[in-house]
């Protein structure tokens, strides 16, 4: 059995004893080694000097494993941090008599080796921020700003840290190559990273994997490679972005002037010689706010059914009627609705509970079910003056399902025309007219001609402005759709606006 074999059986027992849940707490996938090896020769291609090779996150080792086969005998020192013990303990005794001091601490908090490092490669901790201890960020976020001169924000991922933090560690013209999730740029917090890219080092080469394409078969991400040396950059640096494929052999590539990317862009959109712009003069926002939907703190808790209602007799005043989850949303146009058609509500009640005790006994029987499941102890529900009073809404005449899946079987972006009183909960966007609009959407003539306008959308147009994570699944936040150019919406809007105005004189 060789060295490798014996690796990946570990790494598979190893990965087997933990639970999914506490894998993605701690962000702990482990790249496979064909795709190590693949970056290894990459390495290897551009020229780059592996006698001194660092990994921030070492787990078994497939990289080591991987530069082993790649750079035998060129390998001077190599380094490798694993905060774990579950693995660490594993890779001393496989690793044990081969050139490599591997070291049980937290990366981000060891002290600096005398001797810098000419390659690291690393597949940093996936861990999201909300994984992440408050007082851990703070001083995250502190030796960022000392050490990069950039402001991060506290929504950044665990791995983040990890690239920014990671400089001081790598001679003058030493190269780092990450495996990080392509989110990076198209978030808002990833636009630290990408000043960091800009502005700190010099970016060689950004490869995307394609959607559908999923390196890793425990972790639903889109995945890129960053690659970068640590010099500042020069004034006209090229920047190779390619996609699909291998990093050695891309389906597409294109290359950039650094003038050319902005840390506030999407870089998702550079991949592309036709690209889509957004600068569109007139856009989705210009008539509409886009929010989305009711975060009720558990669905299953304040979404419920008539029998729920008969049950614990729970009285209208406490309900608001809500609309399905989207996989369960089976039309795109909502009529209005007579009074008792509605099968789901949101309950949300501001009265105290010793009154309701008094009052509505078999409501105050509904909370303690909701207080023996611990629903008021979760995020939402604890930051509320009564964790049983959810936000007030007024139901929006469109709404559209955040996420969608690009295949055959469904259309990516569904805009839904709501003429009812049921509000959206957080599955959904939801689009309110702007002020002026207001009156002119409540004529049904308007209404159709701008659901038909929405519909019409190019989906090149929303997926532009949107993100994607791996297996093809697409998001669209607020802002994003807010940004969308919709052109028509101004002779359809504008002209009635105008008209209703006057009308009012």
């Amino acid at each position: 059995m060789t060295i490798e074999e014996r690796r990946f059986a570990i790494q598979k027992c190893l990965d087997s004893k933990k639970s999914q849940e506490e894998r993605n707490k701690l962000g702990q996938f482990s790249t496979p080694y064909g795709l190590a090896c693949e970056i290894m020769r990459y390495a290897k291609k551009i020229g780059v000097n592996a006698s001194r090779f660092l990994e921030p996150s070492i787990g078994t080792g497939v990289f080591y494993s991987a530069l082993q086969s790649e750079f035998r005998g060129l390998i001077h020192i190599a380094t490798g941090y694993e905060i774990d013990k579950h693995y660490y303990d594993p890779a001393c005794e496989l690793w044990q008599g081969f050139p490599i001091a591997l070291r049980n601490e937290d990366f981000l908090k060891a002290s600096i080796d005398s001797e810098k490092y000419s390659l690291l490669v690393a597949n940093p901790p996936y861990s999201r921020h909300h994984h992440l201890d408050s007082s851990l960020k703070k001083v995250l976020k502190k030796k960022v700003l000392q050490e990069t001169g950039i402001q991060i924000s506290g929504l950044a991922g665990l791995y983040c840290y990890f690239m920014l933090l990671s400089t001081k560690w790598i001679e003058e013209g030493g190269v780092s190559i990450w495996l990080i999730p392509s989110e990076f740029m198209d978030v808002n917090y990833g636009e630290a990273i990408k000043k960091y890219l800009l502005q700190n080092v010099t970016l060689i080469h950004i490869h995307r994997f394609c959607p559908e394409d999923v390196q890793f078969d425990d972790a639903m991400v889109t995945s890129s490679i960053v690659v970068f040396k640590n010099e500042k950059p020069q004034k006209n640096n090229q920047i190779l972005l390619s996609e699909g494929g291998t990093i050695c052999h891309p389906k597409h590539s294109i290359s950039k002037l650094r003038e050319e990317m902005s840390p506030k862009g999407k870089w998702s959109n550079l991949f592309t010689e036709d690209e889509l712009t957004t600068s569109n003069d007139v856009v989705l926002g210009d008539f509409f706010k886009v929010s989305r939907g009711l975060a009720t703190g558990d669905n299953n808790f304040f979404i419920i059914d008539k029998k729920t209602i008969e049950e614990y007799s729970i009285p209208q005043e406490f309900l608001v009627p809500v609309l399905p989850a989207p996989r369960n949303m089976k039309t795109d146009l909502i009529e209005e609705c007579q009074k008792g058609d509605h099968t789901l509500f949101i309950f949300s009640c501001s009265w105290a509970e010793d009154i309701l005790r008094d009052r509505h006994p078999g409501v105050w029987r509904y909370l303690q079910m909701g207080r023996a499941n611990k629903v008021h102890e979760g995020y939402i529900c604890s930051h509320r003056p009564l964790w049983y009073s959810c936000e007030r809404r007024k139901p929006a005449p469109f709404v559209m399902p955040y996420m969608g899946r690009d295949n055959s079987e469904s259309e990516l972006f569904r805009f839904i025309l709501n003429r009812s009183t049921a509000i959206a909960t957080n599955g959904y966007l939801m689009l309110y007219p702007k002020a002026e609009y207001e009156e002119a959407l409540k004529d049904k003539d308007i209404q159709i001609a701008v659901w038909e306008i929405l519909k019409n959308v190019p989906k090149e147009s929303l997926t532009h402005n949107g993100r994607v994570y791996g297996g093809g699944l697409h998001k669209l936040e607020p802002k994003e759709l807010m940004t969308v150019p919709m052109p028509q919406l101004k002779r359809v809007l504008t002209h009635r606006a105008s008209n209703v105005q006057l009308s009012l004189f």
